[in-house]
C-alpha cells in the first residue's frame, strides 16, 4: 500500500492535470462512502404513526399527455386505506389532451364504485380549463385546480408518480407534527421501457437520491420535490396560492421557499415513491436530464458545483488517460468502481424499487458527467414538448408564441 501512495505521489508530481483529476477521484470517493452512511441513517429513521385524526384530503394532478403507465400510476392515488374523505381532481387544459382519455375512465370506475382497494369517501373529478396564468403550464393548471379544492389537506403529485396504499396516511401523520407546513418525498425510478429507461431511472436512483440525502445530512440542501408536495389548505392561501410560483421552471422548489418564509419546516418524509421512466432513446433522457441541472445550477449555482465530487469514475477515468495508465491510476480506477457498486448496492437494499444491472452504474456515471459538463454551456431547457429560455432564479420564459385558449372550463 506505502508504493501505492508513492507511486500515486510521483505520477502527480510529474503531471499536473493527472494531479488534479486523481485529487477530484479520491474526493469523489470519500463522498460516496458519505452517501453510503447518509443513506442508512436515512432509511434507519422511525416510521412515522398512524394520524390521529384523519381530514379531508384534496389530491391535485395536473396532466399533459398519456405517457406510458399513466393508467396505473392515476389509480394508485384513488387507492389508498385512509379513513377521512379524499378527493382527487385530475386538471388538463385540453379536452382533446390524450391523458383526458386517461383520466375520464378512472372518474366513471370511481362513480361506479368500480376501484378496489378505494376509500370509503372518494371523490374523483376531471377538469378541463384552457385558462393560462403564466409561464409554468403545470402551475398554471394547479391554479385552475385550485378554485375546487374542498378539503383541510392538500397533496400535489406529478402525474408520472405511482405510490401504495398507505401514502395518505404517513402523509396526514408528518403533517399534524408540531411545526411542519409541507411534506415532500424523495423517489426511486421506475423503468417502464427499455434500456433508455433504466439509464433515466439509473439517474434519479444512483444520483439524485443520495445526493439530497447527503444534501440533507450536511445541512446543505433544502428540497422540496414535486414527487409529493402535502401542507394544509390555509398554508397554500397564507402565500397568495400557486399563482405566486407561475413562473418558476422549479415551481416545487419555489413553493417550499415560500412556505419557509412563514416560519414553518419543509420535512422529508420517511418514505419514496416511484418516478416512472419511459424514455426512448437518448435524446429523451439527455433532454430531461438537462432541464433538471440547468434548474438546479440556476437555483443554487454553487451547490451544483459542489456536485463536481460525485463523479468517482468519471474522475478516476480522466485520471487513468492524463496519467498514461499509471498502476498507481489503474488502482485508483478500481477503487472508483468499488464506491460506486457499493452506492448502487446500498440504495437498492434500502429502498424497494428496481435492481438495475451493476455494470450499468459506470454507464450512467459517465452520462451524468457529461450533463454536468453540458449543463455549464448556456442553452434552452426542453419541457413538455416546448424550449423555455431559463433566466435568474429559475424565472422561465416560453420561446416562441404559446396558444392561449379562451373556453370556459368543463368539469367530468
Amino acid at each position: 500500500m506505502q508504493q501505492v501512495w508513492l507511486d500515486l505521489a510521483d505520477m502527480t508530481a510529474t503531471a499536473p492535470l493527472a494531479t488534479l483529476f486523481c485529487a477530484l477521484a479520491i474526493a469523489a470517493c470519500l463522498y460516496t462512502l458519505l452517501s453510503v452512511v447518509s443513506l442508512r441513517r436515512f432509511a434507519r429513521r422511525p416510521a412515522p404513526v398512524k394520524p390521529w385524526k384523519s381530514p379531508g384530503v384534496s389530491v391535485l394532478k395536473p396532466l399533459y399527455g398519456a405517457e406510458e403507465g399513466l393508467y396505473e400510476n392515476l389509480l394508485s392515488f384513488c387507492r389508498q386505506s385512509y379513513a377521512g374523505p379524499v378527493q382527487i381532481l385530475f386538471g388538463v387544459h385540453e379536452a382533446d389532451d390524450p391523458a383526458a382519455a386517461v383520466a375520464r375512465r378512472i372518474v366513471a370506475m370511481a362513480r361506479a364504485g368500480k376501484i378496489e382497494g378505494a376509500p370509503a369517501k372518494l371523490t374523483v373529478e376531471l377538469v378541463i380549463d384552457p385558462a393560462r396564468h403564466g409561464a409554468n403550464g403545470k402551475v398554471s393548471n394547479l391554479i385552475n385546480l385550485s378554485g375546487r379544492i374542498e378539503h383541510e389537506l392538500v397533496v400535489l403529485a406529478d402525474s408520472d408518480i405511482m405510490v401504495v396504499p398507505t401514502y395518505l396516511c404517513r402523509l396526514a401523520a408528518a403533517l399534524q407534527r408540531p411545526g411542519v407546513g409541507l411534506v415532500t418525498c424523495l423517489y426511486r425510478g421506475m423503468p417502464l421501457a427499455g434500456l433508455w429507461a433504466k439509464i433515466g431511472a439509473m439517474g434519479v436512483d444512483y444520483g439524485f437520491l443520495p445526493n439530497v440525502v447527503t444534501g440533507v445530512a450536511l445541512n446543505m440542501a433544502r428540497p422540496c420535490v414535486g414527487a409529493t408536495i402535502a401542507l394544509r389548505r390555509v398554508t397554500l392561501e397564507a402565500i397568495g396560492g400557486f399563482s405566486a410560483i407561475k413562473d418558476q421552471l422549479a415551481d416545487d422548489y419555489a413553493l417550499g421557499e415560500e412556505v419557509r418564509k412563514r416560519g414553518l419546516n419543509v420535512v422529508l418524509a420517511d418514505f419514496v415513491v416511484g418516478h416512472a421512466h419511459s424514455e426512448r432513446d437518448f435524446a429523451e433522457v439527455w433532454r430531461r436530464d438537462m432541464r433538471w441541472a440547468r434548474t438546479i445550477r440556476a437555483l443554487d449555482p454553487l451547490g451544483y458545483l459542489g456536485l463536481a465530487v460525485s463523479f468517482p469514475v468519471a474522475w478516476a477515468l480522466l485520471a487513468l488517460l492524463a496519467s498514461g495508465f499509471a498502476p498507481a491510476a489503474m488502482i485508483l480506477m478500481a477503487t472508483a468502481l468499488l464506491c460506486r457498486m457499493i452506492l448502487q448496492d446500498e440504495v437498492d437494499q434500502r429502498f424497494p424499487g428496481f435492481r438495475h444491472a451493476l455494470w450499468l452504474g459506470p454507464v450512467r456515471d459517465m452520462f451524468s458527467f457529461a450533463i454536468f459538463v453540458g449543463s455549464f454551456i448556456p442553452g434552452q431547457v426542453h419541457w413538455r414538448g416546448r424550449d423555455y429560455a431559463l433566466g435568474e432564479d429559475g424565472i422561465m420564459a416560453p420561446v416562441g408564441a404559446e396558444p392561449s385558449g379562451e373556453a370556459e372550463a368543463e368539469v367530468a
